[in-house]
Formats: C-alpha cells, sequence, structure tokens
C-alpha cells in the first residue's frame, strides 16, 4: 500500500512534500518525526495552479521519504514520475523548524550551477508581494553522506533541484500561503 499520492501535470516540474506526516528519521533512536503541517496543502495549490506533477505523503511511514536510500518507495517513485514525464525541474517543499531566523531556506546540492541557478530565481519570485521582505537565505545542502530527494535528483537524476523551508507562520496563514503558492507557481513559466 502507498503512502503518497501523485499529481499528473501538464508542465515538466515535479513539487514535493515528503514530511506532510509523521516519519521516521534514519537514527540509532528510531524516533518518529513530526510532520510538517501544510506542506502538502502547499504542493497540491502549487500543482492545480501550474498544472504541474506532484508527489506527497498522504500517511505516516516507518522511513523517511527525504532520506533513506533503501526500501524508499517515495524516492522510487519521484524517479518514475522524472523518467516518465521528462521532468525538467524538481521543488521539495519542507517546514522549516520554528528556531531559525529566517522565513524561508532555500538548499542546492554543491557543485550543481543549474541548481544553484534555480535557487536564486526561486529567491526572487518569492520575494513579490505580500512576501515582499522576507528574509530569504540560499544554502549549499551539507555534505554529511545523506543522500536527500534534492541531492538524488540533482545527482542522479541530473536535473535541477532545491529543497524549500517554509517558515510555519507562512504555512499557517491562509493569505501568506496562498501569495507563496501565487509566487512559487510562477516558476513553471
Amino acid at each position: 500500500m502507498k503512502n503518497f499520492e501523485t499529481v499528473q501535470g501538464k508542465y515538466p516540474t515535479l513539487f514535493s512534500a515528503p514530511h506532510a506526516f509523521a516519519h521516521k528519521r534514519p537514527s540509532l533512536v528510531g524516533k518518529y518525526k513530526e510532520y510538517e503541517e501544510y506542506t502538502d496543502k502547499i504542493v497540491k495549490e502549487i500543482c492545480k495552479k501550474s498544472q504541474s506533477f506532484g508527489i506527497y505523503l498522504t500517511d505516516d511511514v516507518d522511513y523517511d521519504p527525504n532520506y533513506h536510500k533503501n526500501g524508499n518507495e517515495y524516492k522510487k517513485e519521484v524517479e518514475q514520475l522524472v523518467n516518465d514525464n521528462k521532468i525538467k525541474q524538481f521543488i521539495d517543499i519542507h517546514g522549516l523548524n520554528d528556531e531559525h531566523m529566517v522565513d524561508v531556506a532555500i538548499y542546492y546540492k554543491t557543485r550543481f550551477h543549474k541548481s544553484i541557478r534555480l535557487a536564486e530565481k526561486i529567491s526572487k519570485l518569492l520575494n513579490n508581494g505580500k512576501l515582499r521582505g522576507l528574509n530569504i537565505q540560499v544554502f549549499r545542502l551539507p555534505e554529511n553522506g545523506r543522500e536527500t530527494l534534492t541531492e538524488f535528483c540533482a545527482s542522479k537524476l541530473r536535473i535541477p533541484s532545491v529543497q524549500i523551508e517554509i517558515a510555519r507562520y507562512i504555512r499557517e496563514d491562509v493569505t501568506l500561503r496562498k501569495s507563496f503558492v501565487d509566487n512559487l507557481s510562477d516558476i513553471v513559466k
């Protein structure tokens, strides 16, 4: 039984929300990590508005769809969607931990120039309308031996890929969330 759903699109951008439900991080203690609220809703709304492809978690899982390499059905489905639909860019939506002092963090894989350019383009698109003046930071993903979906799509599938982490106050506020969806949907054009 799949614990995720996909959205079929018209345009070759794939949006993802792998932490929309509780999931188990790879660690010695094997604890479940809480879900990142509204990330699935953001993906569904962006896909509808932009006619893009999407994938999002629909139930709790005993693995981390963003990290686990083996037995990761979510990652296999991402690969299938990319290959079958000639996806040209991958955007992974996450919730930003409340302890950070930024509004939006955008991560890219080191040494992938197309991913860096995608991150910069997204930063400019988001900083408009009701979201103008956000503290948006662009970072390299840490080289820690893990393989996030963003790293997987950039390294193995060879498409520009970023991970966007969104502050809770933006995800929870209907008006700000709509502005986020509207602004990010323009990346498909």
